[in-house]
């Protein structure tokens, strides 16, 4: 009876065509474990020729559908995602023959020391073994028998989770933009990048190389108030680092060409949308709403016509500054690196130099910041282990020898 009740009302959307109302017609908590369930469960039976996994970065901020899009297209976020998941995620997608080409969208917080995964990944295909086991154990899980709760409780009440509706709201996005700056400066201060997610992560991805698979990884567009974040909290080193562990790993494949390819260039290709890119240096919200800036909610999320530019300029495709091709969007390599790391500082000191109110306003927020520092987030450090290579060791090379 338990398991009946998660199986009949499907909180995470797992059989979206069955709806019955006043049980399940709306699911108002899909959302709840970051789309977890259903990615899970998705990137096995999608029919979508490309996906494009990442955090609430990518569930947030790009299309969830594109109708025009060659061979389909499937939107699989998970929010708060890590390097561990999207390991898991690759040896999964490697796995359906539907799927030619995946996006992967990265920043520095998935290879941070947090924990590998979040609770509902145990109980995803995401964790290995059959998928009937993987189903057994959402059906019987607690957590998920609370989300078909709720969900049953609003589709009778006419309720719904009204903090998740709400988040964007035009009015409150300025008040949003303004609590990053210290958020993300704490944060940033007890951060510490762990390579071997890097490595992890590529390994992961080996899966879908191996399968002809395109693999387009790229580096998220944040707003400039949190890139200044993360420089004015000393975890800049560990930005380039990020990008020149990246690049190490992709000069290590040399992968044949891809079978259906999406994008012009070789089967795996890595992409840099961050560092102070003039998209990322246009003006926050105004106050009352009424200015909202045009590619970004809030400084770690933008917004869907954002992610459609990165999109369009993966594919080639011509757009206006200042997501033009000379603006926006770098492609790495051993040969480009270091070029693109000195522009990065020449295009901070631009900003720094630019005299714009805004500009001085949020930097003399950072010193005041610097001046006094707020207590640090300490948590336990997490990092990966032998059960975890081997796992995923054992699956690649076992898609690998099909």
């Amino acid at each position: 009876m338990f398991g009946g009740f998660t199986f009949l009302v499907d909180p995470y959307g797992l059989m979206p065509d069955v709806q019955i109302p006043g049980v399940n017609e709306r699911r108002t908590r899909a959302h709840e474990d970051g789309y977890r369930v259903r990615t899970g469960h998705r990137l096995l039976t999608t029919q979508a020729g490309t996906i494009i996994m990442g955090s609430s970065r990518v569930a947030d901020g790009f299309p969830r559908d594109l109708p025009d899009w060659p061979g389909g297209w499937e939107n699989l976020g998970m929010a708060g995602t890590t390097a561990f998941e999207l390991a898991r995620a690759s040896t999964l997608a490697a796995q359906n023959e539907n799927i030619h080409c995946v996006v992967i969208g990265m920043d520095l917080r998935e290879f941070g020391t947090y924990p590998n995964a979040h609770a509902t990944y145990w109980i995803t295909p995401l964790a290995g073994g059959p998928r009937l086991f993987a189903d057994i154990r959402m059906l019987l899980s607690p957590s998920a028998f609370a989300r078909a709760m709720q969900t049953f409780t609003d589709n009778l009440t006419g309720g719904s989770d009204t903090r998740w509706e709400h988040a964007y709201d035009e009015d409150i996005l300025r008040e949003r933009f303004e609590d990053e700056i210290s958020k993300r400066y704490r944060g940033y201060g007890s951060y510490e990048y762990d390579p071997e997610r890097v490595r992890f992560l590529f390994r992961g991805i080996d899966a879908l190389l191996a399968e002809g698979k395109q693999v387009a990884v790229f580096i998220h567009p944040v707003h400039v108030w949190q890139e200044e974040a993360g420089y004015r909290a000393g975890v800049n080193d560990q930005e380039y680092a990020l990008r020149r562990d990246a690049v190490a790993q992709l000069n290590a494949r040399t992968p044949g060409e891809a079978e259906q390819p999406c994008f012009d260039g070789p089967a795996l290709q890595l992409w840099d949308f961050g560092g102070y890119q003039p998209v990322s240096l246009t003006a926050p919200p105004d106050w009352d709403g009424n200015g909202p800036n045009p590619w970004y909610y809030v400084p770690a999320h933008y917004r869907p016509t954002l992610g459609q530019a990165v999109l369009d300029r993966l594919r080639g495709l011509d757009r206006q500054p200042p997501v033009n091709a000379d603006q926006f969007g770098y492609r790495l390599d051993g040969e480009t690196l270091d070029t693109l790391l000195a522009a990065r500082e020449a295009r901070r000191e631009a900003w720094l130099s630019s005299g714009e109110e805004w500009m001085e306003y949020v930097t003399g927020e950072f010193d005041a910041l610097d001046a006094n520092p707020p207590d640090l987030e300490r948590e336990a450090r997490h990092y990966l282990n032998r059960d975890n290579w081997n796992q995923l060791e054992r699956d690649v090379r076992q898609i690998e020898r099909d």
